[in-house]
C-alpha cells in the first residue's frame, strides 16, 4: 500500500504547494456545499462571532461558512501560500493567512471548521492541538475526515482485497497516497478531549450511494484501482467487482458529460477536457443528465435518512467546549 510519508511540516508544505500549483481543490459541487450548510445550521450558533476555516485551501468552503454566518467575521488559513494567494483573490471580507504567520498567532475563534485536513497532516494530534490553540474558551468545532467504520461499500470492497485495509492506520488500499490515516471515531474524539472538547453530534456519509457518487466523479485511475480484481482474496467476488466497475464507469461518463458547462478545477489539460466534455454532452445529454440527477438525489436521500448511522466512510464531527 503506497503512502506518502511526511517527515515534518516542511515536507507537507512543499508537497501541497506543488499540488495547489496544478489546480488542486479548485472546485466543490453544490451537493457538498449544501451539506456543509445543513451541518452548520444544525449547530445553532449565535448571530455574531468569529470563525476560522482551518486548512481552507482556496477558500471555497470558507465562503460557504460566511454565507451561513453572515454576521460573523471570517478567517481562513492554510499551510500553502499558493492556496492562500488564490483565496485572497475572491471577493468578500474574509481574511486569509498562511498558517504560522505570527500576526495571527494570538487570534481566538468561536467556531473552527476543517474539511479533510486531519488525514493529510504528518501528525494529526499536533494538528488538533494547533486547532485548539485558535479556540476561544467557549468554542464549537466541526471537522470532516474519512473514518474507519465497517458496513460501507468502500469498507466491503477493501475487506475483499489482500492488504485492503492497513492495520496500522486504517487506510483503504485505493486512497490518495497523501492520506496518512483513516481514524476511528474514538481516536478522533481523543485528539480534542484533552483540550476540554466534548461530542456535540456525529454525522456519517457515503454508506452506499454517496460512495458511488464520489468515486464515479473521481479520476478514471481511481475507479480502475478500486475495482481491480487482481487483488481479491477470493475469485468468488470477481462478478461483484466487475459489475461495480461497469456501474462506476457509466456514472463517470454521465458526470463528465453533464458538467460540461460548469466551472471546474483547472488542472492539467483543462481545455482539452472541456472540449471532450462538450462533445460527450452533445452526444449523450439525453442519458447523462437524468442519470446524474438520479444518483445525486439518491445520495442526498441517503445523507438525510442515514447520516446518524455509523456505517459511512466520511465522518462529520461536531465538538464544543463551554
Amino acid at each position: 500500500m503506497k503512502t506518502h510519508i511526511f517527515s515534518g511540516r516542511q515536507d507537507s508544505v512543499n508537497f501541497y504547494e506543488n499540488r495547489y500549483s496544478h489546480g488542486y481543490m479548485g472546485y466543490w459541487s453544490e451537493f457538498e456545499k449544501n451539506r456543509l450548510k445543513e451541518l452548520i445550521h444544525g449547530l445553532n450558533l449565535p448571530k455574531e462571532g468569529r470563525f476560522l476555516d482551518f486548512g481552507c485551501g482556496r477558500g471555497i468552503f470558507t465562503h460557504v461558512i460566511q454565507e451561513v454566518l453572515p454576521g460573523w467575521k471570517g478567517y481562513g488559513c492554510d499551510i500553502s501560500s499558493h492556496a492562500i494567494q488564490d483565496a485572497k483573490t475572491s471577493p468578500g471580507q474574509i481574511r486569509f493567512f498562511v498558517l504560522g504567520d505570527e500576526k495571527y498567532s494570538g487570534e481566538k475563534f468561536d467556531f473552527i471548521h476543517s474539511h479533510h485536513v486531519l488525514e493529510h497532516t504528518y501528525n494529526a494530534e499536533a494538528t488538533a492541538n494547533e486547532q485548539c490553540r485558535f479556540a476561544a474558551p467557549a468554542c464549537t468545532m466541526l471537522h470532516s475526515f474519512p473514518c474507519l467504520a465497517p458496513g460501507s461499500l468502500e469498507y466491503r470492497v477493501s475487506a475483499m482485497m489482500q492488504d485492503g485495509i492497513d492495520p496500522e492506520n486504517g487506510k483503504f488500499f485505493f486512497e490518495d497516497p497523501a492520506h496518512l490515516r483513516r481514524p476511528s471515531f474514538d481516536q478522533a474524539i481523543g485528539w480534542f478531549s484533552t483540550e476540554g472538547f466534548s461530542l456535540l453530534t456525529a454525522s456519517y456519509a457515503n454508506q452506499y450511494y454517496g460512495a458511488i457518487k464520489w468515486i464515479s466523479e473521481s479520476p478514471l485511475k481511481l475507479i480502475l484501482h478500486f475495482t481491480n480484481t487482481s487483488g481479491l482474496k477470493s475469485s468468488a467476488n470477481i462478478p461483484f467487482l466487475i459489475f461495480l466497475r461497469i456501474r462506476l464507469l457509466f456514472f463517470r461518463v454521465c458526470h463528465f458529460a453533464s458538467t460540461a458547462f460548469l466551472t471546474t478545477d483547472k488542472g492539467r489539460y483543462y481545455f482539452v477536457k472541456k472540449v471532450l466534455q462538450v462533445i460527450l454532452f452533445v452526444l449523450f445529454f439525453w442519458i447523462a443528465l437524468p442519470a446524474s440527477w438520479w444518483l445525486r438525489t439518491r445520495a442526498i436521500k441517503e445523507w438525510r435518512e442515514q447520516h446518524q448511522m455509523p456505517n459511512g466512510t466520511e465522518l462529520f464531527l461536531a465538538l464544543y467546549r463551554k
